[in-house]
């Protein structure tokens, strides 16, 4: 099949996927699929067609506009608990260091716990959480210091977390997603993402 693009760059087309509700299956990353595949998802009548881009796509026997936004049919159950992952615990800490507030590339952030598994801390929610490599350092294999003004180096040289680590839902995750959305992203899509978002005044 063939694409007969109605504006003269030639840049592949992608088409966000809503679930039932018309929500995101997910924002981080963005439920997005090949044009070309949501059309195979249309063929087999497993969606509708919310939007389209302005192009087209053709075969010898027929002409299709290219989808930018489908909605499936049938709701796929999206899962209560978060995965507990990478991913996930940057989310949910907004890639900053819990120990000194600043943001960071992904690839700068390292995981801490707050009580050193070499003194029996689990790696779960409750004891992981994102820190920068200077942060990271310094607490060393110490306890989180968990009085006192918070991100402060005690005198003993422990940190004390900004906020304590918890498991969030996935409802949560899905909000932070959305932070970190590129612009081009927000441009094209941005009628359907933030619909159910709180507005702030």
């Amino acid at each position: 099949m063939q694409v007969a693009y109605a504006e003269r760059s030639r840049k592949q087309f992608r088409t966000l996927v809503l679930n039932a509700d018309f929500k995101p299956l997910s924002t981080w990353p963005l439920s997005l699929i090949d044009a070309e595949d949501a059309v195979k998802t249309i063929w087999l009548d497993k969606c509708n067609v919310i939007e389209t881009w302005d192009a087209v796509f053709r075969s010898p026997s027929i002409t299709i506009a290219v989808p930018k936004v489908i909605a499936l049919r049938k709701y796929a159950p999206v899962n209560a608990e978060p995965k507990f992952c990478r991913r996930s615990i940057l989310l949910r800490d907004r890639y900053c260091c819990q120990y000194c507030g600043k943001e960071f590339p992904s690839h700068e952030l390292t995981f801490d716990h707050l009580i050193p598994r070499s003194r029996g801390g689990k790696t779960e929610w409750n004891n992981i959480l994102s820190a920068c490599m200077a942060c990271n350092a310094r607490k060393a294999n110490n306890d989180a210091n968990l009085s006192g003004r918070r991100g402060i180096v005690s005198g003993d040289g422990r940190l004390r977390p900004l906020k304590m680590p918890r498991r969030p839902t996935s409802a949560e995750l899905l909000r932070a997603g959305l932070e970190f959305l590129p612009n081009d992203l927000r441009e094209s899509f941005g009628d359907y993402l933030y619909w159910n978002v709180e507005l702030k005044s």
